[in-house]
Parts: structure tokens; C-alpha cells; sequence
């Protein structure tokens, strides 16, 4: 077996998570996503571990158009959901993010995994675009 990082053919799936106390409304830039290279974004999930609105709505945006809107519901146990993606996302340059936002004011702690691999032949790196 080995113990790469990567695969030949860009199969590997990886995941970050990022947790953050939401406290008001408008992109919570503790859970936004980019890559420093091309990335497909396969999957993002949202668990809430506090609220104490009750119900925590998250508005997921692709570069600023909403991709998706989950409702996220207070609980004794910890209530973890996915976004429905109608597609794959892909961030082609290293200006392009997933965020999270909150459209009405709720408090919570939520922590958001994003599941993605990194796209075949990525050119793009941090240091190239600020030579």
C-alpha cells in the first residue's frame, strides 16, 4: 500500500471542516472555502452543535450566487445535514470561494465540512497571481 498524498488521477477526496460561532447575519468568512489550485467541490455538509435561535438557516453561494439554503434545526444531539448541489462546483481560479451566509440574524456554533478533490493539470498557484 502507499501512503501518497495524491493519486496519479486525481481521485483522492479530501476534506476540511471549519467551525464557527455564527453571531449575525451576512457571509460568515470563518467557513468559507478556496483552494490555491483548481478544485471540484463534491460535497459540503452542515453540522450545528448550539443554537440557540432554534433554527439556523445557511445560504451556501458559489462566487456570490446562492447554490443552496439549509435549515438547520436546534437539538439535544448534535444534527448534521448536506447541502443538495444540483452539480459539482468548480473553483477555477483562486479567486473563487464557497461561503456560507446566515440571511436572518440566529446564533450557533455550526461546523461545515467541504468534500473536494483538485482538478488534473491545475496552473493556477498563490504564488502566480500575486507576481
Amino acid at each position: 500500500s502507499s501512503f501518497q498524498y495524491d493519486h496519479p488521477a486525481y481521485t483522492v477526496m479530501r476534506q476540511e471542516s471549519k467551525t464557527h460561532t455564527v453571531a449575525a447575519t451576512g457571509v460568515q468568512h470563518p467557513l468559507t472555502f478556496r483552494s490555491k489550485v483548481a478544485a471540484v467541490v463534491t460535497g459540503v455538509y452542515a453540522i450545528v452543535r448550539i443554537v440557540a435561535t432554534g433554527t439556523l438557516i445557511l445560504t451556501l453561494t458559489v462566487d456570490g450566487s446562492v447554490a443552496a439554503i439549509l435549515t438547520l434545526q436546534n437539538s439535544v444531539n448534535e444534527g448534521g445535514q448536506a447541502f443538495t448541489l444540483a452539480a459539482n462546483r468548480t473553483l477555477a481560479a483562486l479567486t473563487s470561494r464557497i461561503a456560507i451566509e446566515t440571511p436572518t440574524h440566529a446564533t450557533g456554533t455550526v461546523t461545515v465540512i467541504y468534500e473536494y478533490r483538485i482538478v488534473p493539470g491545475s496552473t493556477y498557484s498563490l504564488n502566480a497571481a500575486i507576481t
